[in-house]
């Protein structure tokens, strides 16, 4: 089997992302369900070792011995991967995710307007959570990339690995992958002061280091984004909190509330017509009774409470709000909006509302 041909089926198929496993057929993820290759024979060992190879970056080949990486790869025809390289059973797999040559707008992707607003901002800190596939990289390169179309900004962004590779328009953009461009998020985020930004992307804030660096750069005139894998905002002001021992909480808490914007997460749900995923949000918009609840609550719980009264506001949003959203305007059905509701009970009482 020749991979630049299969990954080639994949992109037509409009597929995701694409599974291989030694000793199965190779298998293509399809709006959330896996497919099998219909004509597909079995990875063999051999193959794959033939596969990595091909597509393993020199300087990772250490990280192939211990058996986990990430990495880009462009196929000949111009298609860009994200790809994940790992051990299991002492054999390899491989995970590649489709990355789109085209980085869609707001618009396009018809996210909040509030988002766009938020790229207006010339200092503090955005964050974009989510789960893995929640299309976290994709909402933010669309931030990206209006400010790129509408500011003279110099633009660094350090990812693991470069996913959407920008042009420059109004600004400059410097992209640095981890691994190639630069040891680490934090020795590249350290790097960066120096490199007179405007805005930063930073892939993950996913240690003390990286996370003291950012919030560092957020509060001396930079604007920061970043990305966690937690499920709201509360998550996210909680994992923050983890990576740093209880005795520095209470200064912690005083940046976060100084640094930050918007905390803004995400949910891919199935659309209507059952062709497609859309993004479903929670947003989270910095005002005075988010930051006394960072700086003084025992937790963050109470944030809930001030996402449900900010929306006409401050255009914050509940999940179940933007279901409701994305119900009324036909984007999704009924049906999905309770599924994936965070408060069932509410939302059919809103589903029965809507339809009176």
């Amino acid at each position: 089997m020749d991979l630049d041909k299969l990954l080639k089926v994949a992109v037509r198929g409009g597929a995701s992302d694409v599974i291989l496993k030694t000793g199965e057929i190779p298998r293509f993820r399809f709006n959330s369900k896996l497919v099998s290759l219909s004509d597909g024979s079995t990875v063999t060992p051999e193959i794959m070792d033939l596969w990595i190879d091909k597509i393993l970056p020199r300087q990772l080949l250490e990280k192939r011995v211990k058996g986990d990486c990430d990495f880009s790869y462009q196929a000949p025809g111009g298609h860009r991967f994200r790809v994940n390289l790992f051990r299991q059973r002492a054999a390899y797999g491989l995970v590649l995710r489709v990355i789109s040559s085209h980085i869609k707008s707001l618009e396009e992707l018809q996210l909040p307007a509030i988002l766009g607003t938020l790229t207006l901002q010339k200092r503090g800190l955005i964050l974009v959570t989510g789960a893995t596939g929640s299309g976290k990289s994709t909402t933010l390169a669309a931030m990206i990339q209006k400010i790129n179309m509408e500011q003279a900004s110099h633009i660094i962004t350090i990812e693991d690995p470069i996913e959407f590779n920008f042009k420059d328009e109004q600004s400059t953009i410097n992209q640095r992958e981890v691994g190639q461009d630069t040891e680490s998020f934090a020795i590249a985020l350290r790097a960066a002061l120096r490199q007179n930004p405007d805005v930063i992307f930073v892939g993950e804030l996913r240690d003390k280091e990286t996370t003291e660096t950012a919030l560092m750069a957020a509060e001396t005139g930079h604007l920061v984004f970043s990305t966690l894998h937690t499920i709201d905002a509360v998550e996210a002001l909680t994992r923050l909190l983890s990576y740093f021992p209880p005795h520095s909480h209470s200064n912690l808490r005083q940046v976060l509330s100084h640094a930050l914007i918007a905390i803004i997460s995400q949910r891919l749900v199935k659309t209507a017509d059952g062709r497609g995923m859309t993004a479903a949000n929670e947003i989270l918009i910095s005002n005075a009774n988010v930051k006394e609840t960072i700086l003084k609550a025992d937790d963050f719980n109470g944030l809930y409470q001030i996402i449900a009264q900010g929306g006409d506001t401050y255009g914050m949003m509940s999940f179940d709000d933007s279901l409701l959203e994305l119900m009324q305007a036909g984007i999704i059905s009924s049906e999905e909006a309770l599924s994936q509701a965070s408060r069932r009970d509410n939302m059919l009482l809103k589903i029965q509302g809507v339809g009176a």
